[in-house]
C-alpha cells in the first residue's frame, strides 16, 4: 500500500461521501481524480436537496459516538470552506419503542436529553397532534446544508488543482497489489495507487471486479415541501420560509392503528428556502435489479405526495398543508442497516450502504475515508462495525429496510 500522505488516487462517485473524501485526500497532499457519472444537481444522482437531517440521537451508543464525530467534522469542514455547512434546530423524537435506548445512548456520550410527556409534545413542537406517545427533546440536532456543502467542497477541490470528470460512467474497478485500474464505458482505463469506490446505488454493479458480494438494496425515496406560498421572500415568489419549528423524527408506532394511519414513521426538518421538508420513513420502491443501472426514473408519486400532505394536515397543524414541491432521490440499505466502509484490497477502499443516513456523515467521511485511503489511523470501533468483510460473502435475507429507531 502507498505510504501515508502521498500518491495518486481515483475517487469513483462525487456524492456526499466521495466528494468530501476527494477534498480530504487532496488536503493530505494526494493527486486526486474525482469521477462522477451524473454531475452536480442531476436528479438521477443519489445526493441532492438543500437540507438533510442530522442528530446525535440513536439507539446504540457507538452510533451516537459516531454522530458526535460527524458533527465535529461538520464544524471543521465549515471552517475549511469558509461557510457553515449545518445549523442547529433541535429535534423532537417521538416513539413508543426506542426512547429508553436513545436516552441511554445520549447519556453514554454525555449529551442532555429531556423526556416530554405525550400531552406536552405540542409545547415543544408547536402544532404537533398528541397521540399518546412520549417523546425526547434532543438539543444537538438540525439540518445539513447539503447543496452548499457539496458545492463548496467541489469548488475547493477544483481550486486546489483536483481533476473532476463529470458525466463519466465507470464500468469496472480492477484491484492490484500496488495500484488499481478504473475502466470507463468508452473502453478506456485509468490507474492510480489507490481507488476509493463511493458510487452510492451504482456500487453493486462494480462489485464483481472486486470479487465481492454484499447485501445491498438501493431504494427510491420521495420527500415533499409544504408551507404557505404567501410567505414569499423574493419578488419572483420562489422562496417559501417555514415557521420557526424544530426538526422531527416521529417513529412508526410499535402497533400501527387499524386504519393504517401510522403505516410509516415521519422525518421532517425546516428547509429555509422552500418551506418545511417532510418524508415518510418508507421507500417508494427498490431500484430494478438491485443497482442503479439505467433505472433513472425520478418521477414523484402523486399518491405519496397526497399521503404526506394529509399527514401534515392531521398531525403538523402549525404548517400550511400546501405542497410547494417534491423531490425524489435514492439511498442504499445494507444487510444489517450499517455502513459498509473499509479496505477490501491493498489498492481499494469501499464506501457504500449509506442506509439512509449518508448526508449527515458527509463531512466525517471526508476525513475518515481519506485516512483509510492514505493508510492513516482510524477509529477501530467504527472500522469493526463497518467492515466490508463482515458478511463473509453471504447475502442474508432482509425482511425490509432499516426503519428509524429500530436498529
Amino acid at each position: 500500500m502507498t505510504a501515508v500522505g502521498s500518491g495518486s488516487a481515483i475517487v469513483v462517485g462525487g456524492g456526499a461521501w466521495g466528494l468530501p473524501a476527494a477534498l480530504g485526500l487532496q488536503d493530505r497532499g494526494w493527486r486526486v481524480t474525482l469521477i462522477e457519472r451524473f454531475g452536480p444537481g442531476n436528479p438521477s444522482a443519489s445526493t441532492g436537496g438543500s437540507t438533510r437531517l442530522w442528530r446525535l440521537a440513536d439507539t446504540q451508543p457507538w452510533r451516537a459516538r459516531s454522530l458526535v464525530a460527524a458533527r465535529d467534522a461538520m464544524e471543521r469542514l465549515g471552517d475549511r470552506l469558509g461557510a457553515p455547512v449545518f445549523r442547529r434546530t433541535g429535534l423532537l423524537w417521538r416513539d413508543d419503542a426506542s426512547l429508553a435506548d436513545v436516552g441511554a445512548s445520549l447519556a453514554a456520550i454525555g449529551q442532555p436529553v429531556e423526556r416530554i410527556a405525550a400531552d406536552r409534545v405540542a409545547e415543544v413542537f408547536p402544532g404537533l397532534r398528541p397521540d399518546g406517545r412520549d417523546a425526547l427533546w434532543v438539543a444537538e440536532a438540525g439540518v445539513v446544508h447539503l447543496d452548499g456543502l457539496l458545492a463548496g467542497a467541489l469548488d475547493a477541490f477544483i481550486a486546489a488543482g483536483g481533476e473532476y470528470l463529470a458525466d463519466t460512467r465507470v464500468t469496472a474497478v480492477v484491484p492490484g497489489e500496488t495500484s488499481a485500474r478504473v475502466r470507463f464505458a468508452d473502453g478506456t482505463e485509468r490507474s492510480a495507487d489507490q481507488v476509493l469506490l463511493a458510487a452510492g446505488p451504482g456500487t453493486a454493479e462494480l462489485l464483481p471486479g472486486l470479487e465481492l458480494t454484499l447485501p445491498l438494496t438501493p431504494y427510491i425515496e420521495q420527500v415533499v415541501y409544504v408551507g404557505d406560498p404567501e410567505l414569499a421572500t423574493t419578488p419572483a415568489g420562489t422562496s417559501h420560509p417555514a415557521p420557526d419549528l424544530p426538526s422531527l423524527v416521529d417513529c412508526m408506532p410499535a402497533a400501527p392503528d387499524a386504519a393504517g394511519a401510522y403505516s410509516a414513521g415521519v422525518y421532517a426538518m425546516p428547509n429555509g428556502a422552500r418551506g418545511y421538508k417532510i418524508g415518510l420513513d418508507r421507500p417508494l420502491r427498490a431500484l430494478r435489479d438491485g443497482s442503479l443501472g439505467d433505472d433513472l426514473d425520478r418521477t414523484a408519486d402523486p399518491e405519496r405526495t397526497e399521503a404526506i400532505r394529509a399527514r401534515v394536515a392531521r398531525d403538523l397543524t402549525a404548517l400550511v398543508p400546501r405542497v410547494l414541491g417534491t423531490q425524489v432521490c435514492t439511498w442504499t440499505d445494507s444487510g444489517d442497516g450499517d455502513f459498509v466502509v473499509g479496505r477490501t484490497h491493498p489498492s481499494v477502499v469501499l464506501a457504500c450502504g449509506d442506509s439512509g443516513e449518508g448526508a449527515k456523515y458527509a463531512a466525517f467521511m471526508g476525513e475518515h475515508l481519506a485516512a483509510l485511503v492514505a493508510g492513516a489511523a482510524t477509529d477501530t470501533e467504527f472500522d469493526r462495525h463497518w467492515n466490508p468483510r463482515r458478511f463473509d460473502g453471504a447475502s442474508p435475507a432482509r425482511s425490509g429496510y432499516s426503519a428509524i429507531g429500530r436498529h
